[in-house]
């Protein structure tokens, strides 16, 4: 019964994005500069549960950059960030027990330094937006 309500959800998880966006809905990624927001794609790891079975683990996360030059960098930066997380989210998991819900402020924190480390400076707020496990 979970697994059916499980694929039945991830089946509208992907159709409905491409609904949106055949729809002309969904987030402008490029034309709107005077936004802060640099938006940056969900990163995933697998992760092995105590019981041997696989798990997935996501973070959703974007940036608040309201120094233009700095979003510019952060921007540009996108790839090295998104590597940057993937290590976070790695060392965080290999560290951590799968029984527990995942520490927030621990992975937040985490990514922050990761960012601030990434583009040199101080002055992106790393936004988190989710953190799954699956």
């Amino acid at each position: 019964m979970n697994r059916r309500l499980l694929s039945l959800l991830l089946a509208l998880s992907l159709a409905l994005p491409g609904a949106a966006l055949a729809s002309g809905g969904g987030k402008e990624k490029k034309g709107n500069s005077n936004s802060p927001i640099v938006d940056i794609d969900p990163v995933s790891i697998s992760v092995r549960r105590p019981t041997g079975r696989w798990a997935v683990m996501t973070i959703e996360a974007d940036l608040n950059v309201p120094a233009e030059a700095l979003r510019q960098k952060a921007q540009l930066s996108v790839p090295r960030l998104r590597a940057a997380y993937t290590d976070v989210l790695a060392r965080y998991a290999h560290g951590s027990s799968s029984e527990r819900p995942p520490n927030l402020d621990l992975i937040a924190s985490q990514l922050q330094k990761a960012t601030d480390k990434i583009l040199g400076a101080n002055g992106a707020q790393v936004m988190l937006g989710g953190v799954i496990l699956q």
